[in-house]
């Protein structure tokens, strides 16, 4: 993966999710950032296994750069880059059908960057 991305200057985010040859399931995921302030945030597991993006340094919480990025919600595997992977983790644990489970969720908005969707 790493080799991959070498040459990629801005990366962004990636999840890789696979099986090991002996059958263990093997995640990983990465963050980048452009910004000094999005440059500064770390991956954090929680004690109930939640995978965090959270400042590295002391600051006031952004939502659009500090969220759950990954949630287990019985049989799924929720992640995503942003505050909606919480909203359909608790959706799901609470018996919403997963095809309703994005319903109202929206894209955030980045201004000034205006990522393309």
């Amino acid at each position: 993966m790493k080799k991959t991305l070498a040459d990629n200057h801005y990366p962004g985010r990636g999840v890789l999710w696979c099986r090991t040859g002996d059958g263990e399931s093997l995640g990983g995921c990465f963050l980048t950032g452009r910004s000094p302030a999005s440059k500064a945030r770390a991956l954090h597991r929680t004690p109930e296994g939640a995978l965090l993006v959270a400042p590295s340094e002391p600051s006031a919480h952004d939502h659009l750069r500090h969220y759950v990025a990954a949630r287990q919600s019985g049989q799924w595997l929720v992640f995503g880059n942003g505050e909606q992977v919480s909203t359909v983790a608790d959706r799901l644990d609470s018996g919403e059908f997963s095809a309703l489970a994005l319903d109202g969720l929206d894209y955030e908005p980045d201004p000034p960057i205006f990522t393309p969707g």
